[in-house]
């Protein structure tokens, strides 16, 4: 039987692929800009029309109540043309770093701001054209300071779910887009672990 290769033993400088040409054909900073690249793979092949895409990071931010609830928003997506499930999310800014970013867009699209902050993860939308780089947040200790005032191109409305109704709507498909998905399900998994947590010590002897 064939023995599989760990992990670490591909991802080595030995596969990198060599740029031999560039030439940009869209321009349009800062949402998008696509690359036509002339490439020479680890094996010699050459590839004359090899594309990848730059487009700006964002953070996407899984926040709790404290009744243990998840903050959600609803917002049309003219992409596919549907009113969708998100959760808090934006572009950031240039030179802005992602928690900050996070913190932001919380509070523009929701009006609340969270006491505490955990990173869930960064993670490409897509491995083989760059695209963007999506920061994960879990974000607790939450309180409204504010009215939402997102400023977008259309209303993104807060709306409230327990996390067995966040987890039905990921299966009946509300939720659209792969990143917010995976954001989803990783907050999911934090808010169990600490929801269990927090369940074991209030059972803990007293001394």
């Amino acid at each position: 039987m064939a023995k599989h290769r760990e992990y670490a033993a591909v991802a080595t400088t030995n596969h990198r692929w060599q740029v031999l040409e560039e030439r940009l054909l869209l321009d349009k900073r800062p949402w998008l800009r696509v690359k036509e690249q002339t490439v020479r793979l680890a094996d010699g092949r050459v590839i004359d029309d090899y594309l990848v895409a730059e487009a700006p990071s964002y953070a996407i931010i899984f926040p709790v109540l404290p009744d243990g609830r998840i903050l959600a928003v609803e917002e049309y997506k003219h992409g596919i043309g549907r009113i969708v499930l998100q959760l808090p999310a934006g572009l950031l800014d240039p030179g802005e770093d992602a928690l900050t970013g996070a913190k932001r867009e919380l509070l523009e699209e929701t009006g609340y701001q969270a006491g505490t902050w955990q990173a869930l993860g960064s993670f490409y939308d897509d491995s083989n054209r760059g695209m963007s780089l999506g920061h994960y947040f879990f974000a607790t200790n939450l309180k409204q300071v504010a009215e939402p005032d997102a400023g977008d191109l259309d209303e993104v409305r807060p709306i409230v779910l327990t996390p067995t109704a966040l987890r039905a709507a990921i299966h009946a498909g509300r939720v659209t887009t792969a990143s917010v998905v995976a954001s989803m399900m990783l907050g999911l998994e934090m808010h169990s672990t600490q929801q269990g947590a927090d369940h074991v010590e209030s059972h803990l002897p007293q001394s």
